[in-house]
């Protein structure tokens, strides 16, 4: 059985995401996550690698700035918007993660979510990173540029509504 890396005055699924996890002498997991439903099949492939690996992950929201078009009350409208999804997005991931015994964590980062995820898992020492797919009319999607630049392994996950679909 493992033991969760919490401290002990917080419940595992009430963890501060921005608390460092404890394994840091293990390579890490890292998962995007952006809270659509194919994120969601990220959250629960990364869970399940961790705990078939015996690894700690680390949850990444990559957001980008909003527009500083409109002036700064709605520029700061909209960060305090996207900021407030990205903390719920990422302690959503962190409980899915400590309902399994999974240590977890979480970070917002900003920029380009291909370079940015990129950089993370190159700069945390990641063991693979992980992360959701869905279908794109138009552009690239983040999932192929990260397959296509990372310099470790790539999990593509589907969420379970896909899997049904396409199974």
């Amino acid at each position: 059985m493992r033991a969760i890396a919490t401290p002990k005055s917080l419940p595992a699924a009430r963890r501060d995401v921005r608390e460092p996890i404890a394994h840091r002498h293990v390579s890490p997991i890292v998962a995007a996550v952006d809270g659509t439903e194919a994120s969601q099949g990220a959250v629960d492939e990364a869970v399940r690698l961790g705990n078939d690996l015996d690894a700690p992950v680390v949850f990444v929201h990559v957001r980008r700035g909003p527009s500083s078009l409109f002036g700064e009350p709605v520029y700061q409208q909209r960060l305090t918007k996207k900021m407030a999804r990205a903390r719920g997005t990422l302690e959503r991931a962190v409980a899915a993660a400590a309902r399994a015994g999974v240590p977890a964590e979480g970070e917002i980062l900003e920029g380009s979510p291909t370079t940015r995820i990129r950089e993370f898992a190159r700069d945390r020492g990641a063991r693979l990173v992980v992360v959701g797919s869905r279908k794109r009319r138009l552009g690239r999607s983040v999932s192929s540029g990260v397959v296509r630049s990372a310099e470790r392994p790539v999990v593509v996950a589907r969420s379970r509504r896909q899997l049904a679909v396409s199974g």
